[in-house]
C-alpha cells in the first residue's frame, strides 16, 4: 500500500497491492466482529410488496378469539400510514434527527478503488442502481473514499459487497451514549402471556445524511464515485444514533422547536418542493431559466442539479438535530412502558391480550407522531410467543 499527502488531501493507493485479497471467503473473515467496519450493499427488489396482510400468520394466530382478531386488525389500520410492507423498502425520513460525521478537521482520505472481478461487476451494477433508484446514495464529488470490499459467503458463490469504512471510523468521533444490555431487555418477559415484537423497517435509512456526512461517507468503485443521502450500516456511531431516536420516541425527552407537528409541517413542504424540483429536472420540455442562456445542454444541466434542495437544506439547518437544539417534549402521548429496545428490534408484552393490545396502540400512535416506520412483515403482532434477540418469549 502506497499514501501519499498534499496539503489538503489523503491519498491511500491500494492498487500495488494483489486484487485476490479483496475478494474474502465468509471462512477467512469473523463478520461479527468485522461487521462495525462494514456497510453491506442491500439487495433491493424493484417488485417489492406494497400490501399489506392482515390474514397473515405474523397477525392473526389460533389463540386469538374473532373478537380479539377484529381489536388487533382495526388497531393496526389506524396507523396504517407508518406500516411498510416490504422489508427493504425506503421508510421516509425521521423527524428531528440526522447523522452527521466529526472527523476533527481531519484531512479528506481518499482510497483508490479496489479491482473488482469481471464475475462480480454485474451484481455491483444491480446493487448500486437499485440503491440510485430507491434515493439510498447519488453520485459525489466528495474529497473523501472509502472502497468496496467483496466478501464471500459460506456457499463459496454469492458474494456480498460491502465498503469498508475502517479508516473514516478511526478519525471519527465517538458517540458516547450506552447502547442496553441483552439481560436487561429480557428480564420481566417471562412474567407475560402476550406478546409483540415490533422492527422499525429498514430504520437506519430513516436518518438522513448532513451534507459533511454524505461527503465523508463518499464510496468510490470500479463504477464510480456515490455517497450516501441515508445513513448506512457500517458508519461508527450509527447504532447509537438509531438506538437514541428510538429511546427518544418510547420515553418521550425532546422534540423539535415548536413541537412535532410544527416540524412535521416544515418537513413536509420541503419534501413537496423538493420532489417538484427533480420532476422539473427530469422532465426534458421544461428546460430550467439557466439553460436558456447556457452554452451547452452539460452546462444547463450542472447549473440545475446544482440547485438547492429544500430537504437536503433543512437536515443541514440548525432545527433538524433535536438532541442539539431541540426543547421539552410536550406531547401529549405518556412514555409507551418502562423498558428500552435494542436499536430497531421491540418487545413488550402484557399479562392480558388487551393489555397488550393497549401498550401496542400507544406504541403505534407515538412512532407516527414521531415519523418512525414500522415493518408489518418482519414482526408478531399481540401472540402468545415470539422471537426476541434470538431467545423464545
Amino acid at each position: 500500500m502506497a499514501m501519499c499527502e498534499d496539503e489538503s488531501i489523503t491519498v491511500v493507493d491500494n492498487s500495488a497491492t494483489d486484487p485476490a485479497e479483496f475478494e474474502c471467503s465468509a471462512n477467512e473473515i469473523d463478520l461479527e466482529d468485522y461487521a462495525h467496519e462494514l456497510a453491506f450493499l442491500p439487495d433491493l427488489m424493484d417488485s417489492a410488496s406494497t400490501v399489506l396482510d392482515y390474514g397473515g400468520s405474523n397477525v392473526v394466530c389460533s389463540a386469538h378469539t374473532p373478537g380479539q382478531r377484529e381489536k388487533l386488525v382495526k388497531a393496526l389500520k389506524a396507523q396504517e400510514g407508518i406500516m411498510i410492507a416490504s422489508g427493504n423498502a425506503l421508510p421516509p425520513p425521521a423527524y428531528g434527527a440526522i447523522c452527521d460525521i466529526d472527523v476533527q478537521g481531519h484531512k479528506p482520505i481518499k482510497q483508490r478503488a479496489r479491482r473488482v472481478p469481471l464475475k462480480h461487476l454485474k451484481k455491483l451494477y444491480e446493487l448500486l442502481t437499485g440503491l440510485l433508484k430507491a434515493g439510498l446514495i447519488a453520485f459525489s464529488n466528495s474529497p473523501w473514499a472509502s472502497p468496496i470490499v467483496i466478501v464471500l459467503k459460506k456457499n463459496g458463490v454469492d458474494i456480498r459487497l460491502c465498503i469498508d469504512y475502517k479508516m473514516v471510523n478511526a478519525i471519527t468521533v465517538l458517540m458516547e451514549y450506552a447502547m442496553p444490555l441483552v439481560d436487561d431487555l429480557l428480564t420481566e418477559l417471562e412474567s407475560y402471556l402476550w406478546f409483540r415484537s415490533l422492527d422499525a423497517a429498514s430504520g437506519f435509512w430513516a436518518v438522513m445524511m448532513t451534507q459533511r456526512a454524505r461527503e465523508i461517507s463518499a464510496f468510490v468503485c470500479a463504477l464510480g464515485h456515490f455517497e450516501w443521502l441515508r445513513m448506512p450500516f457500517g458508519l461508527k456511531n450509527a447504532p447509537m444514533i438509531y438506538q437514541r431516536i428510538i429511546d427518544n420516541a418510547l420515553w418521550r425527552y425532546v422534540q423539535p422547536r415548536g413541537g412535532w407537528a410544527c416540524y412535521a409541517e416544515k418537513v413536509r413542504r420541503a419534501e413537496a418542493t423538493s420532489a417538484t424540483q427533480r420532476g422539473r429536472l427530469s422532465d426534458p420540455n421544461q428546460p430550467t431559466p439557466d439553460s436558456v442562456n447556457s452554452a451547452t445542454k452539460f452546462e444547463a444541466d450542472h447549473r440545475a442539479l446544482a440547485e438547492s434542495d429544500p430537504l437536503q437544506d433543512l437536515v443541514n439547518s440548525p432545527e433538524s438535530d433535536m438532541f442539539a437544539n431541540g426543547e421539552p417534549d410536550e406531547s401529549t402521548l405518556t412514555p409507551v412502558f418502562n423498558r428500552r429496545s435494542f436499536v430497531d428490534d421491540i418487545c413488550f408484552g402484557g399479562t392480558t391480550f388487551e393489555d397488550c393490545l393497549a401498550t401496542l396502540s400507544r406504541l403505534l400512535a407515538r412512532f407516527a407522531e414521531c415519523r418512525i416506520s414500522i415493518s408489518f412483515t418482519k414482526r408478531i403482532f399481540v401472540q402468545p410467543a415470539v422471537d426476541f434477540l434470538s431467545h423464545d418469549g
